[in-house]
């Protein structure tokens, strides 16, 4: 696309498909998004901006990159419908959340979850950088390898997601606009080895170190790192069944204890920059405090609109004297109720000091999936290892599982102690091949239907079909 492209024109065709063009446009204004000062510190363009401007300054370039993160607040939106959709959250949010929370997704009610097409438009900003910075002589190596890194790695993170929850997806790597709407969705095993090729270059180009806005060294650990790209290697290698890989890629960051440690008080693992912490996300000041305390903090009953609240499986997954509980789980008493709340953010929302980040990518992950993928290889005590060593933290005894069966279940055990409300347990539950069991009993609970398989994934937009001949829907839908 790139070749037809005068360099005094504006990025985009009037042909644009709507939903590129506002990535693309996007792009192009990236100076102008409302994020953070401290994070993006470039003041916009007084007039329309030509992509090489864009990538004609190392600052400029690097505020194009880090004003994505800056958007990604959609990872609550992941935690929430994914939440909703499993056995996490009991919804009070009338019909927006009903067909996710019944697991009854159309093909037309599908369309109201944006996070397909929030993805894509990621994935298009992070192509729009790579082919930015491929033409541009003016950004110095070092910045051009690191903005690079972060781009190769945002698309990588985006296609796990959209390949996890909706199955064969379109492998976008271009911004030509006459491409995409011409790709097909690829097999799922594609899909990762794309995501494993993109997170390995990514390991390659990035800092070993977290740096600021102006590519300096910095304690805020809010821009990707190598170890971010190997943390998120280490899980795609674990859904891939990689086992060895799995091993080797966490062990790269347990090992690294000079930046990466277990706080052991647990309600220190969610500040900002917290020793747990490889990846979070600063919150944009209109926010000032985190999207995951705004929506899911408590102070009276669950809004009727869009509340939720802890499910009865989450309470009761905690064994007795689990500090994790007593840290992260709070409720708020109303006449005839209680309902009980994630409190791993402690602050909802006013203007007190910004202490928490959202976290993304922690170090408690690497232990249980370094943990799944030794286990998996026969090492079990070195597997009951990792898993005690968050055991101990939450006031536990080591585990009891001896046999390799009974270890993996103490790992999804851990996981949903652990790892609740954070995004995980509806892809662990298909990762584990689990979701029909667990999900018979539990979407007749929450007053859906009859659980079907096929209902695992999530069904692509309407609009997206309709846009491609070559896009399919899922089965079922």
């Amino acid at each position: 696309m790139r070749k037809n492209i005068r360099p005094d024109k504006p990025v985009y065709s009037e042909n644009m498909p709507a939903r590129y063009l506002s990535a693309f446009a996007l792009l192009l204004l990236m100076m102008a998004f409302p994020g953070c000062k401290k994070f993006i510190e470039v003041a916009p363009p007084k007039t329309e901006l030509a992509v090489s401007e864009v990538f004609s300054d190392n600052n400029v370039a690097t505020s194009a990159v880090t004003s994505i993160y800056a958007q990604m607040q959609s990872m609550t939106t992941i935690i929430q419908y994914t939440g909703l959709s499993s056995d996490e959250f009991t919804n009070y949010g009338a019909d927006k959340y009903d067909n996710l929370y019944k697991n009854a997704l159309t093909e037309s009610t599908g369309t109201d979850i944006q996070l397909w097409t929030n993805a894509y438009n990621y994935i298009y900003q992070a192509n729009a950088v790579l082919e930015g910075l491929q033409h541009s002589s003016a950004v110095t190596t070092a910045v051009k390898n690191q903005l690079s890194g972060e781009a190769t790695f945002i698309r990588a993170f985006w296609f796990f997601y959209l390949t996890t929850l909706y199955g064969d997806i379109p492998i976008i790597k271009t911004t030509d606009y006459r491409v995409i709407p011409t790709l097909p969705g690829s097999p799922q095993k594609d899909v990762y080895q794309q995501i494993i090729d993109d997170l390995t270059a990514a390991q390659a180009l990035l800092a070993d170190h977290y740096i600021d806005s102006k590519n300096a060294p910095s304690d805020e650990r809010v821009r990707p790192t190598k170890w971010a790209a190997t943390a998120l290697l280490a899980r795609a290698y674990l859904f891939n069944k990689d086992y060895l890989n799995a091993e080797l890629q966490s062990s790269k960051i347990i090992n690294n204890t000079e930046l990466f440690n277990l706080p052991q008080d647990l309600n220190e693992v969610f500040l900002k920059n917290s020793t747990e912490t490889i990846w979070q996300l600063m919150p944009p000041p209109d926010n000032f405090h985190t999207d995951e305390g705004s929506r899911f903090i408590l102070t009276d009953i669950p809004d009727p609109t869009s509340g939720v609240a802890l499910s009865p499986q989450v309470l009761d997954a905690f064994e007795q004297g689990d500090k994790r509980k007593d840290s992260w789980v709070d409720s708020v008493v109303t006449p005839g109720s209680t309902y009980y709340y994630p409190f791993k953010y402690k602050i909802k929302d006013g203007q007190d000091e910004q202490k928490e980040y959202s976290m993304v990518l922690r170090l408690a992950e690497q232990l249980l999936i370094r943990a799944e993928a030794r286990i998996q290889q026969n090492k079990l005590k070195p597997g009951a290892d990792d898993i005690d060593a968050l055991r101990a933290r939450a006031g536990l005894t080591p585990t009891k599982a001896a046999t390799k069966e009974a270890l993996i279940k103490a790992i999804m055990h851990e996981r949903q102690a652990e790892l609740f409300t954070e995004g995980h347990r509806w892809l662990d539950l298909k990762s584990h091949n689990l979701v029909d069991k667990v999900m018979l009993t539990i979407t007749p609970e929450k007053g859906g239907g009859p659980w079907q398989s096929y209902q695992q994934l999530y069904p692509i937009p309407h609009s997206d079909i309709q846009m491609s001949q070559h896009l399919k829907q899922n089965p079922g839908y």
